[in-house]
């Protein structure tokens, strides 16, 4: 009974930093955490809605390290692109007679995400590309980091949209490329699975998750083009596998039609993040230039018919 943690609205949690936030409603609950709307009561944060997130998984002690692990990287990070952490703090619960601790973490408050934004169909080619260009500069900083990180965890579910901005977040399958002795591999595949998403996997994860072949952040490439061909054409090309193996051969229908008069040079850019072997296939760093260039090419046709971009 210890996983089943709920909080009730109107109950009021203190963070480490001596803050109050007081849950208003609930946003989300997965297989490890549940993660309310809140807003903070006290110090200078007061009146501000924050999204907070409570580990609830105790009987998993190797999924609470994982939240620890990515709330301690998102506290050091603040890159635009990537989702900020304001806070954090452990609420303790009396069960049975034993004192049981739910760390949780509180972030900025993005209510919508890139799935829902797909969803509603109501975006003009500019914003989709411009989605695109706010997101490589997430993995270009992940790759660059003092030891590289992959994220492996990009769907449109993970990208949180604010106006016409874009953020990454949920880094709680994060992988750091610090060379060292590789026990992730069996963390995952004994005590949480894969470690992907179905309908986002890479070869390169499927090949890591099978036989311990290195990830590169090359992956996260891979995966967020997935998403972008989503986001451009309607659809994923990733074939869903037979018998839902989510290890089984990743296969790709063709790219589906971009359209627009910039079908071609949208379907190019997809192709090259799309490319099968990841020894061929580019960094983020070296695709920033091909998608910049678009969006400038992009910005300035509709500012000649339509006399604004957005």
């Amino acid at each position: 009974m210890t996983d089943a943690l709920f909080l009730d609205p109107g109950k009021s949690l203190q963070s480490e930093a001596g803050r109050w936030y007081r849950i208003v409603q609930l946003l989300g609950a997965g297989g490890n955490a549940v993660t309310h709307l809140v807003v903070a009561t006290s110090d200078s944060y007061k009146g501000i809605p924050f999204a907070l997130k409570i580990f609830r998984r105790l009987s998993k002690p190797e999924r609470r390290n994982r939240f620890l692990r990515e709330v301690e990287f998102l506290k050091e990070q603040s890159h635009p692109a990537v989702m900020r952490v304001f806070d954090e703090g452990v609420f303790r619960y009396n069960v049975d007679g034993i004192m049981n601790e739910y760390p949780f973490v509180v972030a900025e408050y993005l209510p919508q995400t890139l799935y829902q934004v797909m969803r509603a169909r109501n975006t003009n080619v500019a914003e989709r590309v411009s989605f695109a260009v706010q997101l490589l500069p997430a993995l270009v900083f992940l790759e660059r980091a003092e030891h590289p990180v992959v994220h492996r965890d990009i769907k449109p579910q993970n990208i949180f949209v604010k106006g016409r901005s874009c953020v990454l977040g949920d880094f709680g399958l994060m992988k750091v490329l610090d060379h060292g002795v590789d026990e992730d591999r069996l963390v995952f595949t004994e005590s949480i699975g894969p470690g992907m998403p179905f309908y986002y996997r890479t070869p390169d994860l499927i090949a890591y998750a099978k036989d311990g072949t290195p990830l590169t952040t090359k992956t996260d490439v891979f995966q967020l083009g997935l998403v972008l061909a989503e986001l451009f054409t309607g659809w994923n090309p990733a074939k869903r596998p037979a018998g839902d193996d989510v290890l089984a051969p990743l296969l790709l229908e063709p790219l589906g039609t971009c359209p627009g008069h910039f079908s071609g040079s949208i379907a190019t850019l997809l192709n090259r993040m799309l490319t099968y072997d990841p020894s061929s296939r580019p960094l983020a760093s070296e695709l920033m230039d091909g998608w910049m260039g678009l969006l400038e090419n992009v910005c300035d046709q509709l500012r000649n018919l339509e006399g604004r971009v957005f």
